[in-house]
């Protein structure tokens, strides 16, 4: 009777126990979070069940169909993709024996094309120009946050809603963007240039780099310019021999006034040392600048690394 009772009593909290587990191993199933090699034959019946992750919950095919009618560079992309299905996950593995999502995305773009990207998904994300999610083709990157903070997870879009990725729990498979754990997950969705580049035929630029190179306003032609349309016929060598010479005689005019002017030197005098100052805070101002986005991306970097060793903490303490 006094058994009886008490697992009577007891049931409670074991039920509350279970709940409680089964929460925690829903956290550890999301983004690139595991710092260990987790098998692809870790398909737990009950992650896979509560999760509703990948295909075994969803149903979505894992075939990747490559289409002739694709350009080229898409259908090797793709193809690369396709040797990587099965492999087992690995944080910080970029190899067929494991790989995390970065590095997946990261071989498969400098397998497939020569491009390399950035190591981590946050700044895969950084360096991709943004685009609409209704936007996506084949090659894309699609970024989630898994986590606390910013992007966390990332895969390539495969066509027909579909993205392959490096699960933590069942490793690389292809899943469907319409699943509702990647839906409340989604963070944003981003082209790689260089790629977009190689199938438009238009000329690709990095991320943050500009031409510097300044046109010069239409109908402000240089002084070469005027006296070579003028009416007076002058061959070009003379043409540069007078440049050369007006240039020179209005250097030797400006440095005689100077010289007999003690308030003119001097102020030339007081302008190139303002000069090498102004130089000299710019390139400080420079390195500053160097070493805050250096501070910046170990940050984020750190905080990558922390989001994923909790996860994998989760993940190790319910193995």
């Amino acid at each position: 009777m006094t058994t009886n009772r008490f697992l009577f009593l007891a049931m409670p909290v074991r039920l509350t126990l279970c709940l409680f587990v089964s929460a925690l191993m829903v956290a550890g199933l999301s983004g690139c979070g595991s710092s260990r090699h987790v098998s692809a034959k870790r398909v737990s019946s009950v992650g896979a069940a509560v999760s509703g992750k990948g295909s075994g919950a969803s149903g979505a095919s894992q075939r990747i169909d490559v289409s002739g009618s694709l350009p080229a560079e898409t259908r090797r992309l793709l193809e690369e993709a396709r040797r990587w299905m099965g492999t087992s996950y690995r944080y910080g593995g970029s190899t067929r024996s494991g790989v995390d999502c970065s590095g997946l995305t990261s071989q498969i773009f400098v397998n497939a094309l020569q491009i390399k990207l950035p190591r981590s998904s946050a700044q895969q994300s950084e360096y991709c120009r943004r685009i609409d999610r209704s936007e996506l083709m084949e090659g894309d990157l699609v970024f989630f946050r898994t986590g606390s903070k910013g992007v966390s997870h990332v895969g390539m879009y495969v066509g027909d809603g579909r993205i392959i990725h490096s699960s933590t729990s069942r490793g690389v498979i292809v899943s469907s963007l319409d699943e509702s754990y990647y839906r409340r997950t989604y963070h944003s969705s981003g082209r790689v240039e260089r790629y977009y580049a190689m199938i438009s035929g238009k000329t690709g630029k990095n991320k943050g780099k500009t031409d510097k190179r300044k046109d010069k306003p239409a109908g402000a032609p240089d002084l070469k310019q005027r006296m070579e349309e003028s009416p007076v016929s002058v061959p070009a060598e003379d043409l540069d021999r007078l440049l050369a010479g007006v240039s020179r005689k209005v250097s030797e005019k400006v440095s005689e006034k100077v010289a007999a002017d003690p308030k003119a030197s001097k102020a030339v005098s007081v302008a190139a040392d303002l000069t090498a100052v102004a130089s000299a805070a710019a390139d400080k101002e420079k390195a500053a600048d160097r070493v805050r986005k250096a501070l910046e991306k170990k940050r984020r970097d750190l905080e990558d690394i922390i989001d994923q060793k909790v996860d994998s903490v989760i993940s190790d303490y319910f193995d």
